[in-house]
């Protein structure tokens, strides 16, 4: 486990683009990995600034001298951007799914959906949003 990896959220952050990683265009994308291990490219925006897009996986993200560490997962748009706000979360990452959209990010999004985890966080947990199931972690 690393240090920005959560416990209940079945992303882990998979580093920025590496050969642009001191250009414009490193600090626009991320990689996060879904529970199947599978990296998946997201853009990166200001936690105010996001787009509402009809079928994306938005991770709201705040940066650690480590990385980035998702604190919410959910559908994009004002739903991320609130959440957002209430965590103090830094940056919203958004992985628009398309036609063929990989299973991890699917069920990311489904269960979100099913589960009902666009629930307020508790008060005194902010990593934790009532409703999601905990993410499957292996030991290394």
């Amino acid at each position: 486990m690393n240090a920005t990896d959560s416990l209940l959220i079945p992303l882990t952050d998979a580093g920025c683009l590496s050969g642009l990683k001191h250009g414009a265009l490193g600090a626009r994308y991320r990689f996060w990995r879904d529970e199947d291990g599978v990296r998946h490219v997201f853009s990166v925006y200001p936690a105010d600034a996001a787009p509402d897009y009809p079928d994306a996986v938005a991770i709201v993200a705040r940066r650690t001298p480590a990385g980035s560490m998702a604190m919410w997962v959910g559908p994009s748009g004002e739903e991320a951007r609130r959440m957002a706000q209430r965590l103090d979360a830094d940056e919203i990452h958004i992985h628009v799914l398309g036609e063929n959209a990989a299973p991890g990010l699917r069920r990311v999004l489904n269960t979100h959906r099913s589960v009902g985890c666009g629930a307020e966080p508790r008060a005194r947990l902010p990593m934790v949003v009532r409703g999601c199931p905990v993410a499957r972690r292996h030991a290394a």
